[in-house]
């Protein structure tokens, strides 16, 4: 009677763990479908990146987005007032359009990897939208399969500003480093790219590394072996869009963005992405 008891205790587990899965396969399917779907936005993005030195820094910027093809106009709040830039993919060279508003007061033409435009930033403006942490997901689903969906956990419904949102949860316990050598040409945009990780998290593993170009061939890299420890979604249950997305390693929080007073498929002139718009500086 005991293991009668027993067995069905194991199979209501199993039965309860199945349809976990389900309920968070659905939910990422929701959110990539969302993502995939988006036409155009305009939001405030607030950027909260742990450096290499440890200390925190907070970023905030005004962003019109459309999604196919690509456009973008950035307006920097903080930490650089005023920026204005502008990106065209598959034009200019795909190079930003950049309004400094200080020194040396004339617009530039600027790779989104130069460093005097990333300095310490985790990401490019290219990377602004849910496109990049898609494209990773998308990555992990065919290497991990199935597998990945024992990572994933719902959490609570929680508030972000006017928006009622779930958590989602990727939890992986086995992050980790392994070691690569550095190929002929190679940069850490390369090789994160190839890796599927973030290079800012490259840099902040390895002490003698001090930005994306800060490498030698030969060299051997500390490399993450998932794009993050943990990475938490709060979606928005009615637009099923990731409107904060926060990432931890190993030693806990590395990154944060928060899409603030996001609208969702405005619909934008298409001067407003050039340089001459009424409302521009450049």
């Amino acid at each position: 009677m005991i293991r009668l008891i027993h067995f069905i205790i194991f199979i209501a587990l199993i039965g309860q763990a199945k349809a976990q899965v389900e309920q968070e396969r659905k939910i990422l399917s929701q959110m990539m479908s969302a993502c995939d779907n988006l036409k155009s936005a305009s939001f405030i993005l607030e950027t909260t990146e742990r450096v290499k030195q440890g200390a925190v820094e907070k970023g905030e910027l005004f962003v019109k987005l459309q999604h196919v093809p690509l456009r973008m106009y950035v307006h920097m709040y903080s930490p650089r007032v005023g920026v204005e830039i502008l990106y065209r993919k598959g034009e200019w060279n795909n190079e930003l359009y950049i309004s400094p508003h200080s020194f040396p007061y004339v617009n530039l033409k600027l790779s989104p990897n130069n460093l005097s435009v990333r300095k310490e930033s985790h990401h490019t403006v290219c990377d602004i939208g849910f496109d990049y942490l898609m494209n990773m997901i998308r990555h992990y689903q065919s290497v991990m399969g199935e597998n990945i969906y024992s990572h994933l956990f719902i959490g609570d419904t929680v508030q972000f500003e006017l928006h009622r949102c779930v958590r989602l949860e990727f939890d992986y316990p086995d992050f980790g480093y392994t070691t690569q050598t550095v190929k002929e040409g190679e940069n850490l945009v390369d090789i994160a790219a190839k890796n599927f990780v973030n290079e800012y998290m490259i840099i902040s593993a390895n002490k003698n590394v001090d930005d994306i170009y800060d490498v030698k061939t030969g060299e051997q890299l500390r490399i993450p072996t998932m794009f993050g420890r943990k990475i938490i979604f709060l979606i928005d249950l009615k637009t099923m869009l990731p409107l904060v997305q926060e990432i931890h390693d190993e030693k806990g929080f590395f990154e944060k963005y928060e899409y603030k007073s996001f609208v969702l498929n405005p619909t934008f002139d298409p001067s407003e992405f050039t340089a001459d718009y009424k409302d521009y500086g450049f």
